[in-house]
């Protein structure tokens, strides 16, 4: 399968740049009808992937399909409960992005073709990944005026660091929880986009196919990103000992010295996983001068959060919720009171 993801991939390469920019039409012409559904990779993600399914849906996806890796939790029945399609389970050794990807492209093909539909935005995304449009936007809003020309479409990514407990709560945004962040930009894209999670098929144009980690996509023919981008926020850091016990699995070595990301590293001379879990003390006890950056190649270290608000137009600071802020201050209280219990002290909402 590798083999023949390979070729794919290769064949429809195109010349450098991969991707230009063009800029807005002053009375665009849109797809008239189209259908948004979204593909979502996951591995071990049963505290989180409930909500990144519900932010997909509120964010104007019809259908979300789950590809599993065998999570060892209830990662597939929480994302099926919340509205997911499990499309495809596999089980293997390691994390093996190409693999991963492979299948990922497998299942939108596969399912693009089986529509009716002429055209169909895909929403390429892990489970720790929650977008949103510009503008108080949905994405199928935002789609839904984009002009045809555009069949690519980036995101600016903000990486999210806990600065208070609870890190996060299970069901409800990130967002609710985390506000601090980095925003993270790239060169292989001209508007420094790290991914470009939104592509879109044509029935009768040519075929795309996502690359590594959704950060570009490969075609036959020129593809055209619009400057305005969408949002993505990335939470890699939850609950503390959940991010601790699945890091800890994803890079405890075994008796050869392998990890489950042992592959990965070695074929991308290093991992954001590896990184972030290098550094996971500094990480909980908002040392950030000793946190990796992501920003950065190698072991770098040093990161400076800012609210995600401050880093966007006050036009852009909204997403949609689908539970109410009543309903994250009672579940913040019940927080508290299990917390006070436990440690055997009068409820309150504590740092860390």
């Amino acid at each position: 399968m590798q083999a023949r993801w390979r070729r794919l991939f290769r064949d429809r390469r195109p010349t450098a740049p991969w991707v230009t920019i063009e800029p807005h039409r002053a009375e665009p012409q849109p797809v008239r009808a189209f259908r948004l559904f979204a593909i979502l990779g996951a591995w071990l993600e049963g505290d989180v992937i409930g909500a990144t399914v519900r932010n997909a849906i509120a964010q104007g996806c019809e259908r979300v399909y789950l590809l599993d890796n065998d999570s060892p939790d209830d990662t597939v029945a929480a994302a099926t409960a919340a509205g997911a399609v499990l499309a495809r389970s596999y089980a293997s050794a390691s994390y093996d992005e190409y693999l991963r990807l492979a299948l990922m492209n497998e299942i939108v093909r596969e399912v693009s073709r089986r529509e009716a539909a002429e055209h169909i935005w895909w929403l390429w995304l892990d489970a720790d990944e929650f977008h949103h449009g510009p503008r108080g936007l949905t994405l199928r809003e935002y789609l839904a005026a984009l002009d045809r020309r555009f069949r690519v479409v980036g995101a600016r990514v903000f990486n999210h660091f806990p600065h208070e407990k609870p890190e996060y709560l299970t069901g409800f945004h990130p967002l609710e929880f985390q506000p601090l962040c980095e925003e993270f930009s790239v060169e292989h894209c001209p508007l420094g986009h790290w991914k470009h999670p939104l592509q879109r098929f044509d029935r009768d144009g040519p075929e795309l196919v996502s690359a590594i980690g959704f950060h570009r996509v490969e075609a036959p023919t020129t593809l055209y990103e619009p400057p305005s981008a969408i949002f993505m926020h990335h939470m890699q850091y939850r609950d503390e000992t959940v991010t601790r016990r699945r890091l800890r699995l994803l890079c405890r070595e075994d008796a050869d010295g392998e990890s489950r990301i042992a592959l990965v590293d070695r074929r991308l001379r290093g991992s954001g996983i590896s990184k972030r879990h290098g550094t996971l003390d500094a990480v909980y006890a908002r040392r950030w001068s000793e946190v990796a950056s992501l920003r950065r190649q190698g072991l770098d270290l040093g990161v400076s959060p800012r609210p995600w608000t401050q880093l966007v137009d006050p036009a852009d600071a909204t997403y949609a919720r689908w539970y109410t802020v009543d309903d994250v201050a009672q579940a913040r209280a019940a927080w508290a009171e299990r917390r006070a219990g436990s440690l055997g002290a009068p409820a309150r909402h504590t740092r860390s």
